[in-house]
């Protein structure tokens, strides 16, 4: 999870309001945990480029840029020690800990103007398309396009991202992981736009 790529081009919504209050809550996870901070970042950078690549309009794309740069604000009210594990190596009780950050991170926005509408993103981030997923197991288009964005970046950055330093895979084995995980875990479509915006072409072409 420690990242030690720098995002390339992160920049704050232009409403002056939303930038400051997202740069408030990025400010939080630095001081609380510095790769969780970096890799909000590294998330919106990679949803946005799936939002534009699958032909959404820019207020849109902007919407959802903002929501993966907050999706893990909920994590500020979760122990350190659950977050420097990964989730398939927690306790149950630990994990009954962790899942609570969707929906803290969704109450942490409430009555901030400009913000209803990412609020049911960030709730949603780790539904899953097959219905398996937290916190209210929606399945398919029921969860929120954002979220279902979100999903895959937030996997690929946490996970399987080679740019990471405790990472376990090369690109072409986090290809695989992701097509196998295409119809499961996550939106085809998403996967596909995924792969086309962010994942370098000549590593696509080698894996036809």
């Amino acid at each position: 999870m420690f990242m030690i790529a720098i995002p390339q081009f992160l920049d704050f919504p232009d409403d002056g309001q939303t930038s400051e209050i997202c740069e408030f809550f990025l400010k939080m996870l630095q001081h609380k945990n510095k790769a969780l901070y970096m890799h909000s970042q590294q998330v919106a950078n990679y949803a946005a480029s799936i939002a534009a690549k699958l032909g959404l309009p820019p207020a849109e794309v902007s919407c959802i840029k903002t929501a993966a740069l907050l999706h893990d604000i909920g994590s500020l009210s979760v122990p350190n020690m659950i977050l420097m594990k990964a989730p398939p190596y927690l306790s149950t009780r630990e994990m009954s800990i962790y899942k609570r950050h969707c929906q803290a991170g969704a109450s942490m926005l409430e009555n901030i103007q400009g913000f209803s509408h990412i609020i049911p993103i960030i709730h949603a981030h780790h539904e899953k398309w097959d219905g398996t997923g937290y916190p209210k197991r929606l399945k398919g288009v029921n969860i929120p396009l954002g979220a279902r964005i979100i999903s895959v970046a937030d996997h690929y950055d946490k996970f399987i991202n080679p740019c990471t330093q405790q990472w376990q895979k090369t690109h072409s084995e986090a290809i695989i992981e992701l097509q196998n995980k295409a119809g499961l875990d996550f939106d085809p479509n998403v996967v596909k736009a995924f792969m086309q915006s962010v994942i370098p072409s000549k590593i696509i072409k080698q894996k036809k």
